[in-house]
């Protein structure tokens, strides 16, 4: 299994435009065959912009395919938009 753990930290003013990029990104992404799971998360008692993705996928080949899909490429270029830097981003393999 393969595990992607990424970060970002959303301009002042984009968190609402953020939540509906990444909520629909997740719910596209979840109906992806060689998915396993993928939430939007962000730290409790906070009131800081940093968002995380965790998504889990069936094997690396599962991962790169979705990383190929236009939904993806589109959303991605778009939230790079509204987020300060760059998207913070970890892949990880089960061991």
């Amino acid at each position: 299994m393969i595990a992607v753990f990424a970060k970002c930290t959303v301009q002042s003013g984009q968190a609402e435009t953020f939540k509906n990029l990444a909520h629909t990104l997740a719910d596209k992404s979840r109906q992806e065959e060689k998915n396993v799971s993928y939430d939007i998360l962000r730290e409790t008692k906070t009131d800081s912009n940093e968002y995380f993705f965790l998504e889990k996928w069936q094997d690396q080949a599962g991962l790169d395919e979705h990383m190929k899909k236009d939904y993806f490429t589109e959303t991605i270029e778009a939230v790079n938009k509204i987020i300060h830097g760059e998207l913070e981003i970890h892949v990880y393999e089960a061991i």
